[in-house]
């Protein structure tokens, strides 16, 4: 509300917004507006009077009704349209237009002529969007909720309400029949956590009577966490992203963009960054080596679009094929210490140490079925990652439930999945490791071949280990417990000697370590573990300290058993 012409101008955005021209405004709406709609406008006008009680006995003179482009997650579209070579986009600014528009001009200038942003702008890159947003229904209805939330706190354990169940997984009925509590990613459906004997829901508007405390379910993750610690735990994976890279110009254009070697023996799993040429990490995945020409290339559920996208801004014109498998295939997840006996229980095939060693892959029968079996972790056990047409993938999750329950197995979610990969400091991409980052900064230096073939980004990581760098990711742990059941959720400010050194990137809780974890990134004189330092949470700061890299396992034994 401002004062206007010597009146009051009120505006809003509304819970209950109303999609337009879904299907593309018509070329002749110019400077034009919508008809009033009162009824719509109510709810922010009944909010300014409670405010502002004088403004019930004022005379209302005219209401302004226009359209306002919105993108599914109310952010701009900026930089190069992957696939059409030279279309550059600075689209969906919306209502941060006026505000914003030096700084977008400036950004795509500097993008323009450098041929990278001057800054991270992960959560802008046109990139981040994949084909599930091309369903335009879908689209209009995760940015009516965008707009909703735009002046609406969101809490941490919030999940989106609207456009849900887009992507279910072919393990859904099974999991919904576990008691999964689903949330959504990238329009998927999967299970944060599972709450045996219940029936299966989706999780939405009742996360936000948590607020800021721990949820109900902060036990239950517990539990599935230490499941997965103790003996073993079940997983859906099925939202990872998934490409096969094909052809005669597959392991080069692969070599050209991976830092490390892709060139190993078929059957072998490769842990690996896209960089850009600054050396910044643009993607962090791994590529699966199924034949001469034949790469598997998995990465996160939100990241499809845009790893997909730089794998086609940088593709050669021939020799190489590159198809989204993601939708064709179910991968399920295995990891604890009793893991093998649970897989050599439902396979007549030899799944030892020595058969399917760590960071290998091979087929093997399982149920009847043929499975991709890749012996990989994020949660810091022994394990796989099982790959299977989707029509049988409920026939080998049942098959290794039934396996498994002489051992302990149950399912777990994502939740449990996070407090895992903290404790072994492993890295998400998005927030620890983005294009401002390199792998040297984020402790990731041992997947750096700088002698192989050349690759984008080995120029500047030459220039960065000659010169040593600047800041180190860090685990930071905190001394004691947050008061009123509150947690680590990532952003905190960190400081050192009274003033600000950094944020928090991840936060959380370790299960087994019992403590609360954060990702930092430090200047190296203040990484050596033991260094004092506070952490700010709910606006006081907590006593805090930089430990070890990885807290749990840190020689990786458990990883090769």
């Amino acid at each position: 509300m401002r004062e206007e012409v010597g009146g009051f101008l009120i505006g809003g955005f509304e819970r209950s917004p109303v999609a337009w021209s879904i299907d593309g405004v018509p070329w002749d709406f110019t400077q034009k507006l919508l008809p009033s709609d009162w009824e719509l406008f109510n709810e922010i006008l009944e909010g300014a009077i409670r405010r502002v009680p004088v403004l019930a006995q004022a005379e209302l003179a005219h209401l302004v009704n226009g359209p306002e482009g919105i993108t599914p997650d109310s952010r701009p579209l900026l930089g190069p349209l992957p696939g059409v070579p030279g279309f550059w986009m600075a689209a969906g600014l919306s209502h941060t237009g006026f505000g914003a528009g030096g700084a977008i001009g400036a950004i795509l200038a500097d993008w323009l002529v450098e041929g990278e942003p001057p800054y991270d702008v992960t959560e802008l890159n046109v990139r981040r969007f994949g084909p599930v947003y091309a369903d335009r229904a879908y689209a209009a209805e995760r940015a009516r909720e965008s707009y909703k939330y735009y002046y609406m706190l969101r809490y941490p354990h919030d999940e989106n309400e609207w456009a849900r169940g887009r992507r279910p997984s072919p393990l859904d009925a099974r999991l919904a029949e576990a008691g999964a509590v689903f949330g959504e990613k990238n329009g998927w459906e999967r299970p944060n956590y599972f709450v045996p004997g219940a029936r299966g829901r989706r999780a939405g508007v009742d996360q936000r009577a948590w607020g800021w405390v721990r949820p109900q379910f902060f036990e239950r993750v517990g539990a599935e966490h230490r499941a997965v610690r103790e003996r073993a735990g079940l997983f859906d994976f099925t939202s990872f992203g998934k490409l096969d890279v094909s052809g005669p110009g597959a392991l080069a254009l692969l070599q050209r963009l991976a830092d490390n070697d892709v060139d190993r023996p078929p059957g072998t799993v490769i842990y690996t960054q896209f960089l850009n040429p600054r050396g910044g990490i643009e993607s962090d995945l791994t590529i699966t080596r199924w034949a001469e020409d034949h790469f598997r290339v998995t990465t996160g559920s939100n990241f499809l679009a845009s790893d997909l996208g730089w794998i086609r801004m940088h593709m050669p014109s021939g020799g190489v094929e590159v198809r989204d498998v993601t939708d064709q295939l179910a991968c399920i997840g295995l990891w604890g210490p009793a893991a093998r006996r649970v897989l050599a229980m439902a396979t007549a095939g030899d799944v030892s140490n020595e058969a399917l060693p760590y960071m290998s892959a091979r087929w093997i029968d399982l149920a009847g079925v043929r499975v991709q079996a890749q012996r990989v972790t994020y949660v810091g056990e022994l394990g796989w990652e099982l790959y299977v047409q989707n029509e049988r993938g409920v026939a080998v999750w049942d098959a290794l439930l039934s396996a498994g329950r002489p051992f302990g197995v149950e399912p777990a979610g994502y939740k449990a999945v996070d407090s895992l990969r903290l404790e072994k400091g492993y890295r998400y991409w998005s927030s620890d490791l983005t294009p401002a980052e390199n792998p040297y900064e984020a402790g990731l230096g041992f997947c750096v071949r700088l002698q192989k073939s050349d690759f984008i980004g080995r120029d500047a990581l030459r220039r960065i280990k000659a010169a040593g760098v600047q800041r180190k990711l860090c685990t930071i742990t905190l001394t004691a417990a947050l008061p009123h059941d509150s947690d680590l959720y990532g952003g905190e400010a960190v400081y050192a000697d009274g003033r600000v050194i950094g944020r928090l990137r991840s936060g959380g809780w370790g299960y087994t370590v019992g403590k609360h974890i954060g990702f930092v990134y430090l200047p190296p004189a203040l990484g050596a573990v033991g260094t004092p330092l506070e952490v700010e949470a709910f606006g006081v700061r907590h006593a805090a300290e930089v430990a070890p890299d990885v807290l749990y396992d840190p020689a990786g034994a458990r990883l090769r058993l």
